[in-house]
């Protein structure tokens, strides 16, 4: 412990999203502020808020969160065989009871073997399944967390899977292999369930604020990291931008299907943000605004703050465009002595300048800390994350001591 801190922190928020493939954001709170505590020699307020961006995990800290209870299906996963799955039912939300649907329980690309992963092979069939029962069981307002995912076949097998038909033969599950077949996309022939439909409210938790195509869409960005070769991204990005022009309109489209391809949010899951946006009139937020703002009051922490914590796996061009660490870097913004606050940003391995952090949150005094920087190798590093985090917030208080 230091025997004097030169600088007192008085309030201090820890607000991270997860390490992706390693700690869950309450661990990674807990790692910095055990950190933290070992450093400061005085008592912080310290308020720590689980975050969650609209991918793995959503679910079940919406469940936390809301008092929704967990309802256990099975459905067909990425590659078209039945796995087990869940989504979370009643949980109440501005004092009305709504549902959450996680897309990463039914097509993640956790659930795809690394030698399988390839998006021109899976589908989000099994989520459409699970937004359809959560319709059957009376929910009328269903909260869709689009991250996280393996596929890219611009939503249609959720279409599928919630009784829409793509322009497929029957019983052939869309993928984003056989996307240029599809189209035009018809609604349900089920009067009773497309009433539910029609009296439901679908808002999408978004992680990206994407369009659906071109160089920061859905292929381009995020198709790689799911598999695809470079043909690949291109087949997948040229094919998007044609079932645009075969797909149509549905009584619950606000505009037409070029117009809704550019809304933010529309490139997210490999595209299905685009079929809940157009073919389901969806409304879209934040994972930050949903799970920070509105449900843990994380804005009115911030601006009391001297200290707002937060960060992820990666902090690069992404985290900006709709990610936990944009969303902090947005809220800062709006506090008034924003110069006078200290953002610090913890990582695996982080490419984005501080500078330009800085200027991201309306010029707070930023550090960026990376576990790289302690332990290159990314596997030995995953296996250490906890005490390696606790070791580097312990670091970084001490240097802003040090640099007075």
């Amino acid at each position: 412990m230091a025997l004097q801190n030169k600088i007192k922190i008085r309030r201090a928020v820890i607000c991270p999203d997860k390490f992706k493939g390693g700690l869950d954001s309450s661990s990674v709170a807990a790692a910095i502020k055990e950190g933290l505590t070992d450093y400061f020699s005085y008592p912080v307020n310290f308020k720590t808020v689980e975050m969650a961006d609209g991918g793995d995990g959503s679910a079940d800290l919406f469940g936390r969160l809301t008092g929704a209870r967990k309802i256990d299906m099975e459905v067909c996963g990425p590659l078209g065989n039945n796995v087990p799955s869940y989504y979370m039912l009643g949980g109440m939300v501005d004092g009305k009871p709504a549902a959450f649907v996680e897309c990463a329980k039914a097509c993640g690309l956790a659930m795809v073997p690394e030698e399988k992963r390839n998006p021109l092979n899976t589908t989000t069939f099994g989520v459409g399944q699970l937004v359809r029962d959560a319709l059957e069981k009376g929910a009328r307002t269903i909260y869709i967390g689009v991250g996280g995912s393996s596929s890219n076949d611009c939503g249609c097998g959720m279409l599928q899977g919630l009784g829409f038909t793509v322009g497929l033969p029957d019983g052939v599950k869309a993928t984003g292999g056989n996307l240029h077949l599809a189209g035009p996309v018809l609604e349900p022939e089920d009067g009773a369930l497309l009433e539910k439909m029609r009296s439901a409210r679908f808002i999408i938790i978004n992680d990206v604020d994407s369009p659906l195509c071109g160089p920061s869409g859905a292929a381009y960005m995020y198709s790689p990291q799911k598999g695809a070769d470079p043909e690949m991204v291109e087949r997948l990005d040229r094919d998007s931008r044609d079932f645009l022009s075969r797909c149509g309109r549905t009584s619950f489209s606000r505009s037409d299907a070029f117009e809704a391809s550019l809304l933010a949010g529309a490139g997210t899951a490999g595209g299905m943000g685009f079929a809940f946006l157009h073919f389901l009139g969806a409304g879209s937020v934040s994972g930050f605004e949903f799970f920070g703002s509105r449900l843990q009051g994380l804005d009115a922490a911030i601006a009391e703050a001297d200290l707002v914590i937060s960060g992820e796996g990666s902090i690069d061009s992404q985290s900006l465009r709709g990610k936990v660490v944009g969303g902090v870097c947005a809220s800062m913004r709006k506090c008034g002595n924003v110069a006078d606050k200290r953002l610090w940003l913890f990582c695996g391995r982080g490419t984005l300048d501080p500078a330009e952090l800085a200027l991201s949150s309306g010029g707070a005094k930023v550090g960026l800390y990376q576990l790289a920087d302690i332990e290159p190798d990314m596997k030995a590093r995953m296996k250490r994350e906890y005490p390696l985090l606790r070791q580097l917030s312990y670091c970084a208080a001490m240097e802003m001591d040090s640099i007075l």
